[in-house]
């Protein structure tokens, strides 16, 4: 399924007095990579509200921070659908420093596609799917081997 990479670096402004990440701005890294994954495919945030009149807010996320990121570090963060449901998509994430394999930081996210008016769970939208459970050739998600 879907996955992007978008580049990160910890600022000075994203770091605690200890100069290491303040937990919270993972999740900006994150947020940004999930845009590009659905402006890559064509559903930005704005189509989907506008004209599909379907919102996706997340109902759970879990992260685990396995290594500290220091004030200017730079690295990947990764993302890649893990799972779809009837009206439920989950995206796992993993941040990886740069010149390091193993992750500092990875979790997952589900968010649940809502009617924008009645702001209960629909279906994802068909074409959504479509797009997002379309395999990319060479890539594998982060953790499992590459299909020949």
């Amino acid at each position: 399924m879907r996955q992007v990479e978008v580049p990160f670096t910890v600022y000075w402004g994203d770091a605690d007095p200890a100069q290491l990440i303040y937990y919270p701005n993972v999740f900006r890294y994150v947020a940004q990579a999930e845009h590009e994954l659905f402006a890559q495919i064509g559903f930005t945030t704005i189509r989907m509200m506008r004209e599909l009149g379907v919102a996706n807010p997340r109902v759970h996320v879990e992260v685990d921070y396995e290594r500290p990121l220091w004030v200017y570090d730079r690295g990947v963060c990764r993302l890649w659908v893990s799972q779809i449901g009837r009206s439920s998509l989950r995206l796992d994430f993993e941040l990886v420093k740069d010149g390091e394999h193993e992750p500092a930081v990875k979790g997952h996210m589900v968010q649940v596609f809502v009617d924008m008016q009645a702001m209960r769970p629909v279906p994802i939208p068909e074409a959504l799917r479509r797009a997002l459970e379309v395999e990319e050739p060479g890539h594998a998600e982060p953790g499992h081997a590459a299909a020949s």
